[in-house]
């Protein structure tokens, strides 16, 4: 395990050595942050790209972090990049109801366990119980990590009632799981 905070304080201080070894160090965790949040839509061309983005942004602000958390950070700014880059792609979420229905949505990935994909099993089939429109704004927003906004402008519904959705939607969604024993 790498000592975060003296990592940062050597990168604070200009220090490639330590830069060098914050990049040994966390690329693959970096590189996992972005394929869980990527999925089906990545490639290892993007998983790298986005990587060597995050790295360049940690080099870019090394003297102004203020977290002492660098493996949060990293975590933090992956996630972000990977949002923002499915977003860029303008990537379509077409025929939901279709995916849910042919189980064709696989909330599970190879880095879950067993027990993950159990869960993920049982969160896709409390999905199916809900209402259409709310388990649409949902996955728009959770699984292809769509903005409000976007929800409103591809689907037609005001802003407002994209919100209300997606309260709603966790609210049953929550009750569904919580019926099946899965949240407590």
């Amino acid at each position: 395990m790498l000592d975060e905070k003296r990592l940062l304080r050597r990168l604070a201080s200009g220090d490639e050595e330590a830069f060098r070894e914050i990049v040994s160090g966390y690329s693959r965790y970096v590189s996992t942050v972005i394929a869980n949040q990527l999925r089906d839509f990545s490639c290892i061309t993007v998983i790298e790209e986005l990587s060597a983005d995050v790295f360049f942004e940690l080099w870019r602000n090394r003297g102004t972090l203020t977290t002492s958390h660098l493996r949060g950070w990293l975590s933090a700014v992956a996630r972000n990049k990977a949002k923002n880059y499915i977003r860029s792609q303008k990537l379509v979420c077409e025929s939901l109801d279709d995916s849910i229905a042919e189980n064709t949505i696989d909330l599970s990935d190879d880095f879950l366990s067993l027990e993950k994909e159990e869960q993920a099993k049982e969160i896709q089939l409390a999905l199916g119980k809900l209402k259409r429109q709310e388990r649409e704004v949902l996955l728009r927003y959770y699984y292809y990590n769509q903005t409000v906004a976007t929800i409103s402008e591809e689907t037609g519904t005001n802003v407002a009632t994209v919100k209300t959705r997606l309260q709603r939607g966790r609210a049953k969604l929550r009750e569904i799981l919580e019926k099946g024993g899965l949240t407590k």
